[in-house]
């Protein structure tokens, strides 16, 4: 039975067991990630995407369902209530990779329905990120979805911010589409900051494939004061403005 939203039972059930656990939350925790846990979000990961590229009989797709409602009633079972935002670092030493946002939409390594956005440094001013998009980030028949490469540009412009300390929320985000944006085929994403201006921050970038440019974007970001920072925002390496 469904509601005027069209949600199912189980759905609405879902969505209060999450709602309670949200209420359970008290104070951001930092987190470790775990290699089970990287484990259980890749596997996921690969589910969603394996799910829209059926081509299954009824009964098969049933039964496919069902091991799906299973394992989605054993992780509710499990849930505490996310009480992580941040991990303790924004950058990993050892391969240059950003890692602070590990539940993010578009880089979070422990959420299996990010994109699965790896933002890397390079030199002492830029970023960059190499992937490659299939269907769950389809638009147009073929091409990227342009809500999907827009939020991958706030992704990446914000965490050219870290390079100069001048990190803070998103005030703008202009893209400029040049050109389609096929799926499968490998994309380069580049920032980094063009200026700094008292609390605002001009952060710019683009996608290439191959040497073409097939997007550009530029964002305003605005760096909060002491007063207004909110508790947790900064690691480290962001500085304390």
């Amino acid at each position: 039975m469904s509601d005027t939203a069209g949600r199912t039972d189980p759905q609405r059930a879902s969505e209060d067991l999450r709602r309670e656990r949200a209420g359970r939350r008290t104070r951001e925790l930092r987190v470790a990630e775990q290699p089970a846990w990287l484990r259980l979000a890749d596997a996921i990961r690969r589910q969603i995407a394996a799910s829209i590229e059926q081509d299954a009989e009824p009964d098969r797709l049933a039964a496919l369902a069902e091991r799906a409602e299973a394992l989605a009633a054993e992780l509710e079972q499990s849930a505490t209530g996310k009480r992580v935002a941040l991990v303790d670092s924004a950058w990993q030493y050892v391969d240059g990779k950003m890692a602070y946002l590990p539940f993010s939409p578009v880089m979070g390594r422990l959420n299996p329905a990010s994109i699965g956005l790896e933002i890397r440094q390079q030199g002492s001013d830029k970023v960059v990120a190499d992937l490659v998009l299939g269907e769950v980030c389809e638009g147009a028949g073929g091409l990227v979805h342009g809500g999907v490469i827009a939020a991958i540009y706030d992704e990446i412009l914000a965490s050219s911010n870290m390079l100069t300390k001048s990190g803070g929320p998103t005030g703008t985000l202009t893209v400029r589409y040049r050109k389609p944006t096929p799926l499968y085929t490998p994309l380069r994403f580049e920032a980094w900051v063009e200026r700094v201006e008292e609390r605002k921050v001009l952060t710019r970038g683009h996608c290439l494939v191959g040497e073409t440019v097939v997007s550009e974007a530029e964002a305003v970001f605005v760096r909060f004061t002491a007063e207004r920072q909110p508790a947790g925002w900064a690691p480290p390496e962001t500085g304390k403005d």
